[in-house]
């Protein structure tokens, strides 16, 4: 009896660990979420730009991503936003646990998030503005150092571009001055709303 109990879970074991590669084969990134005294988890989570839950109640210090050319984005219950750009390790601050992550591919070919149809890709860059709260977003400028104007009232604490190669300049109501080099997130100091950018 006990014997075939053993053998009726290997065989469920094995139908289970053969669909798993399966799955991460279909457009998926491997995250790991690194915590104190270096307790982690990983979580398989799809590059379509579909948000995702993450359930796991452990504070995260650290979110480490293996895969290049892709974008990934997560939530803290304390209003956290950690962007993390292709294989690269990123701190969370202040260390807290995750709620939500969405990824997605970068730049053109396969990305699931093509740019706006009146412009050729390449001749224009994503820039996302994240405010307080988790409240953010997205406008294109095009490269070729024409200014344009921000009209979201939003007041932004960071600025982040995800084209290599490209320096954006953005200027606050309160007059600051914020320069994004490449593929960065950089603070807007002291946080404001954002009335023109331009992108070369």
């Amino acid at each position: 009896m006990k014997a075939s109990t053993i053998f009726s879970l290997f065989v469920a074991y094995a139908a289970t660990a053969s669909a798993i590669p399966v799955k991460q084969r279909d457009h998926q990134v491997e995250i790991t979420f690194i915590g104190a005294a270096n307790a982690q988890f990983t979580q398989s989570i799809s590059t379509d730009g579909s948000t995702v839950s993450i359930e796991n109640p452990l504070s995260i210090s650290h979110i480490s991503s293996n895969t290049a050319g892709v974008q990934c984005t997560f939530d803290g219950i304390d209003q956290s936003v950690t962007i993390v750009n292709g294989a690269e390790l990123v701190d969370v601050g202040p260390p807290q646990t995750q709620i939500t992550a969405s990824c997605q591919v970068q730049g053109s070919g396969t990305s699931p998030v093509p740019p706006s149809t009146d412009h050729p890709d390449g001749d224009q860059v994503h820039v996302t503005f994240i405010g307080a709260a988790d409240a953010q977003f997205t406008q294109s400028f095009p490269s070729n150092g024409e200014w344009i104007q921000i009209v979201n009232p939003l007041s932004i604490s960071h600025i982040q571009t995800t084209t290599e190669g490209a320096t954006c300049v953005f200027n606050g109501i309160d007059h600051s001055v914020t320069t994004v080099a490449g593929t960065q997130l950089v603070d807007v100091g002291p946080p404001q709303t954002q009335v023109s950018g331009s992108c070369a």
